[in-house]
């Protein structure tokens, strides 16, 4: 039994020498237990590569995890502070470009109805008066071309729009 206290010792004095992570902890005891025929130097310097290689940390979004955000304080004055003042920023920029898209969206939307509309009434008024003045053929294609193209060009739009 006093030796599994010791051994228990140890580990917990190389936990702290090491700044061991509790997730690793039993893949360490592991290793103790095939290394333990070594000196001590070399079960250390086997030990500490395995914690360098094992240890990683990921985070994504604009902000990073809080024990970052402590060592960001650490170094730069505010760092932290200056950290989400840049994370505000840029989700303020982000919301106002937005809106700006949407806004320029619709008026272009709302401009080429208008233009479409009156390509139609210029269309259909020339098929008009041509086929008053004798000339129902070229009416016929005015009149024709102008509802077909203005019919594709709003379907196609609609498309594109659902897809989007």
């Amino acid at each position: 039994m006093n030796t599994d206290n010791t051994d228990k010792e140890k580990n917990d004095n190389l936990s702290k020498e090491f700044a061991i992570p509790e997730q690793i902890e039993s893949d360490l005891s592991e290793i103790k237990r095939i290394i333990e025929g070594l000196p001590e130097p070399q079960q250390k310097q086997i030990i500490k590569s395995f914690i360098e290689i094992s240890v990683k940390s990921y985070f994504s979004g604009p902000i990073p995890p809080p024990d970052l955000l402590r060592g960001y304080n650490s170094i730069i004055p505010n760092g932290a502070e200056r950290i989400f003042l840049m994370a505000e920023n840029q989700s303020a920029h982000r919301i106002h470009m937005e809106e700006y898209v949407v806004k320029e969206e619709i008026k272009q939307s709302a401009k080429g109805q208008i233009f479409g509309f009156v390509v139609g009434i210029f269309g259909l008024t020339l098929a008009s008066v041509l086929a008053m003045y004798g000339h129902e053929w070229i009416a016929g294609v005015f009149g024709t071309t102008t509802i077909i193209g203005l019919v594709t060009v709003f379907v196609l739009g609609k498309k594109s729009q659902q897809k989007k």
